[in-house]
């Protein structure tokens, strides 16, 4: 059996240190690549939250020029924002906000 020197063992060590760090590198670079895109991927969720109050602000208004007076209640924390707020003119702007991503529809009837 051959024995390994010293120098031997130093090289091994070197070697091991470059290849954790060549695998530190990538996994760092697809970390910088990925997160962005996970955090768009939850931006679009909370958009849909959002489309979905605008939608409902202009079936509530709808809704008040059809059949009369109506109270619109968000259980899951998204505000909606109307105008005009009687909903009576034309056209009627719905504005519906979940957690800092806003949609809006615009309603001519």
């Amino acid at each position: 059996m051959k024995k390994i020197s010293k120098k031997e063992q130093g090289v091994a060590v070197i070697f091991v240190l470059l290849l954790i760090s060549v695998f530190l590198g990538i996994v760092l670079t697809m970390v910088a690549i990925f997160l962005p895109k996970i955090r768009l991927a939850g931006n679009a969720r909370h958009s849909v939250t959002a489309v979905y109050a605008a939608d409902s602000a202009i079936d509530y208004c709808l809704y008040v020029n059809r059949k009369g007076a109506a109270t619109l209640t968000m259980d899951n924390g998204s505000t909606y924002f109307v105008a005009p707020s009687d909903c009576a003119t034309s056209p009627i702007r719905a504005v519906g906000t979940y957690q800092g991503v806003t949609r809006a529809f615009e309603v001519t009837f």
